[in-house]
């Protein structure tokens, strides 16, 4: 409810930010944890945020996998949105899978439950995951039907590649959550939303460089002439409508204990390569400047994906946006930070 205080870690990424712009505008109170302090004075400034500097503070977690990391930052908050956790994007050339994704992964959601536990008065924790955190990479590429109920038993290395090394990252944090819930029987209840591949303005992002950040260079590295060398799966989602299922998990009507797929274009056809014909309409004029490789675009291959995230708009009441709402936003900013838009 509006006016109550909310922990959130993860606030100065891309959803994490997006989030904490909502709960500020839905009311509630928002504790932000980060690593540093630079951290969040950086986002706290932004223009989304920068009104609601009395109901925003910051609580100092330099290494969430140390035990007992957020027995301070959890005490007297109602709700816990933990979206922090590894990225692949971020992932230094040669670092150990092992130790740089999975068990950093573990460790914080684990260690986070561990802290709620440990105090009284919070009524929910949601836990941002991903749809890795319930098929593998194979299976979201063959066609399968997935919803909420598919799951996937925890893989173990060694990995071929970062991709399935982050997938595994998150199924072992899920499936350890899960774990934990049954096991414990804490006070409070537990919501995970498992998002496809995220795209949509990142207010994070302050440079024309910096667009190709995170999930976003899915879409932005084809369009600015970086090949995309395998097949990958859809559809997208958009950042707006899984910050915005976040928000509205903190809901006391929504059931607790309960797993949301965040996506778009349920069960349709989707094609990346559509992103060109998008930009043609909506940026007839940076299309025709040669800004964007529609070359590179016409040579991505997509993989047939059968995500069923109708759960999710049915609980909530709202449609997901699409495909073209989420390259309008992308490619909006990014033609505002050249400044052509």
């Amino acid at each position: 409810m509006a006016g109550e205080l909310v922990l959130l870690t993860g606030g100065t990424g891309m959803i994490g930010f997006r989030v904490l712009t909502l709960l500020l505008e839905a009311g509630y109170k928002v504790r932000a944890a980060v690593r540093n302090q630079a951290g969040f004075d950086r986002v706290s400034k932004l223009k989304p945020v920068a009104p609601y500097s009395s109901e925003l503070t910051s609580v100092i977690v330099p290494d969430i996998t140390v035990v007992g990391a957020y027995d301070e930052a959890v005490k007297g908050v109602e709700y816990i949105v933990h979206v922090a956790s590894p990225l692949a994007s971020n992932t230094p050339p040669g670092a150990d899978y092992e130790s740089y994704l999975i068990q950093p992964a573990i460790q914080g959601t684990v260690g986070i439950l561990e802290s709620a536990a440990k105090t009284t008065g919070i009524k929910r924790v949601v836990i941002t995951g991903s749809i890795l955190s319930i098929v593998t990479p194979q299976v979201l590429g063959s066609g399968q039907y997935i919803n909420e109920e598919t799951r996937t038993p925890t893989v173990h290395g060694p990995f071929e590649n970062l991709f399935n090394a982050y997938g595994a990252s998150k199924s072992a944090a899920f499936n350890k959550a899960k774990e934990f819930i049954a096991e414990r029987k804490p006070s409070f209840d537990l919501i995970h939303i498992f998002p496809l591949f995220v795209l949509g303005r990142d207010e994070t992002v302050t440079t024309a460089e910096q667009i190709v950040k995170g999930t976003n260079n899915m879409l932005m590295g084809p369009l600015l002439g970086t090949p995309r060398p395998t097949p990958i799966a859809g559809a997208p989602v958009h950042v707006d409508d899984v910050a915005k299922l976040h928000v509205l998990s903190l809901d006391p009507k929504v059931e607790g204990n309960q797993d949301f797929l965040a996506g778009s274009h349920h069960l349709e056809h989707f094609d990346w390569r559509k992103s060109a014909d998008i930009i043609k309409k909506h940026f007839p004029q940076a299309a025709a400047e040669g800004i964007f490789s529609f070359e590179t675009v016409e040579k991505l291959v997509t993989l047939k994906t059968q995500v069923d995230g109708t759960k999710a708009e049915k609980v909530f009441g709202f449609k997901a946006k699409g495909f073209e709402e989420q390259v309008v936003s992308v490619v909006g900013h990014y033609l505002e930070l050249l400044g052509k838009n």
